[in-house]
């Protein structure tokens, strides 16, 4: 054991003297979704307030048809009236952002509207219009009923509320568990990934590996003592990463867009949780990688190994997110998609106890194998200086 701490040891100590290293596995993930997440709300709140502000102009074939709807137009504040006669080429060509023309059938008057739908302002401009035409609509309506003596109510045989019975803890959970989950996943990986590479693979081309394996230390004692140096790194880099973004997320949640009560809060108890069920997961990570530097020729061959697992990560924690129904016990043993899922659930306060234990074993059992797989590996000469 004394041979592994000495292993470890020095693994670590040589990655953090290395400020490229330092800076990716602690700085990075401490400050750089922070900046990230306050940057994005940030422009967010600008564009949304600069939208507002903005006055689109509207182009109308034909006024005289409708005085109505250019008096509505008008007096929005927030649009300018313009007579135009070629809708296509008023769009494309004078910077008029939609274009109504009113037609008339045999039986019913006909507003069609003409916009560029690849151009946001003229997207904008027209979810304008369509408040205006639909309120204009339902307006002729009850003008009309009333006219024939009929109550209005006659339009509305029921109305519908939504009353929401999630806390604001629980709301503010589950908000947490779309976005932590995931980056928590990259991260971690990313950590094993950048660290994890210099220790075995850069190795081999430092031709340092070697003067490792001619000692009395065990090949099994290497192993161990690699995977954990990349797992106590990468688990490092996570935490680093799950306080930068708590320290985010506790001055409020519309820096991502979302508006809660005062009463909502960062359930902490729930993230330590998030970061122990992580451990498997970092394990299976590390031993991956491991696997990874041992299979390589060359750091830079490693490099392109350890790119389509990047790749393969990513996709699992995006499905996590993406997900429309709620998860069945099945996904619970795909590995990183059941750790992403489980941490949703803890941060919602609805843990199922099955998933749990589902999640936990399998996780376990994906870790040990891939560790088992790397030793093996590693007591083959072929395997670590293969040509």
């Amino acid at each position: 054991m004394r041979k592994i701490w000495t292993i470890v040891k020095k693994e670590i100590l040589d990655n953090l003297r290395e400020k490229r290293t330092f800076i990716i596995v602690v700085i990075t993930p401490l400050f750089l979704y922070p900046i990230l997440f306050m940057a994005m709300g940030y422009f967010t709140v600008r564009e949304k307030v600069k939208e507002e502000q903005v006055v689109y102009q509207i182009g109308v074939i034909n006024p005289d048809a409708d005085n109505n709807i250019c008096r509505l137009i008008k007096d929005a504040g927030n649009l300018e009236l313009l007579e135009c006669k070629n809708a296509v080429e008023s769009i494309k060509k004078k910077g008029v952002e939609v274009v109504l023309k009113i037609d008339y059938t045999k039986y019913l008057k006909r507003i069609l509207i003409y916009y560029d739908g690849a151009s946001k302002d003229s997207k904008n401009a027209l979810e304008r219009i369509e408040r205006i035409l639909t309120n204009y609509k339902e307006d002729i309506i009850k003008k009309r009923i009333k006219e024939r003596g009929i109550n209005e109510n006659i339009l509305q045989p029921f109305t519908t509320e939504r009353n929401n019975i999630a806390s604001a803890k629980k709301m503010a959970g589950y908000i947490l568990g779309t976005i932590i989950p995931y980056i928590l996943i990259l991260i971690a990986f990313s950590g094993a990934m950048t660290s994890g590479l210099d220790i075995t693979a850069g190795e081999k081309d430092r031709k340092t590996l070697e003067t490792l394996l001619v000692t009395d230390v065990k090949r099994s004692e290497i192993v161990i003592g690699k995977t954990l140096s990349i797992f106590i790194l990468s688990l490092l880099s996570t935490i680093s990463g799950l306080v930068g973004l708590m320290i985010t997320f506790s001055s409020g949640f519309s820096i991502i867009g979302y508006e809660l009560s005062s009463s909502a809060s960062i359930p902490w108890l729930s993230c330590i949780l998030i970061l122990l069920v992580m451990l498997p997961l970092i394990w299976l990570f590390s031993s991956v990688i491991t696997l990874i530097g041992a299979i390589a020729k060359s750091r830079k061959e490693a490099d392109g190994y350890s790119l389509y697992v990047y790749f393969l990560v990513i996709l699992l924690a995006v499905l996590s997110v993406m997900r429309l129904t709620q998860p069945t016990p099945k996904l619970f043993m795909i590995p990183v998609l059941n750790i992403a899922l489980l941490q949703q659930e803890i941060l919602v306060g609805e843990v199922n106890i099955s998933n749990f234990i589902i999640t936990i074993v399998s996780s376990f059992i994906y870790a040990s194998l891939a560790f088992f797989i790397t030793k093996s590996i590693f007591k083959t000469e072929g395997f670590l200086f293969r040509e």
